[in-house]
């Protein structure tokens, strides 16, 4: 596996643990905006806005044109299914990142996905806080 596509898997794992442990978090007894607010948005990102980026990468890839996946409903559980493509199908999204990856819409949707991965961190630090001082 290519050192970009390794990069784009390993942040599509960190953005799926992070939402899991996330999940762990009880935060019903905060009422602190922030922590409710990170809390949101770690679900927005894991369930709304990453699986949307991944398919708009996937287009701009065209990755969808050779891999066929079985559902692309806005979840947590469709990023966990194109981390599992890349692992099942390196040659395909190595040979598709090499065709179509250096392209400008390509790169932006990389560049979104990064960026997610960052908010998420982010928003996670808050509610880790909240639970270590809880």
């Amino acid at each position: 596996m290519n050192a970009q596509l390794q990069q784009i898997q390993s942040a599509l794992k960190e953005m799926v643990l992070t939402y899991i442990e996330a999940q762990k978090v009880n935060i019903e007894s905060s009422y602190d905006a922030r922590v409710n607010a990170a809390e949101t948005n770690i679900r927005v990102i894991a369930n709304k806005r990453l699986p949307f980026s991944v398919y708009d990468l996937m287009k701009h890839l065209h990755v969808l044109d050779e891999i066929e996946f079985e559902s692309s409903e806005a979840s947590v559980q469709y990023v966990v299914q194109i981390i599992a493509s890349i692992t099942n199908f390196t040659t395909i999204w190595e040979r598709c990142l090499s065709r179509w990856g250096t392209q400008a819409a390509a790169q932006v949707a990389l560049q979104n996905i990064f960026e997610l991965c960052d908010s998420m961190k982010s928003n996670y630090q808050t509610v880790a806080a909240f639970a270590a001082d809880s």
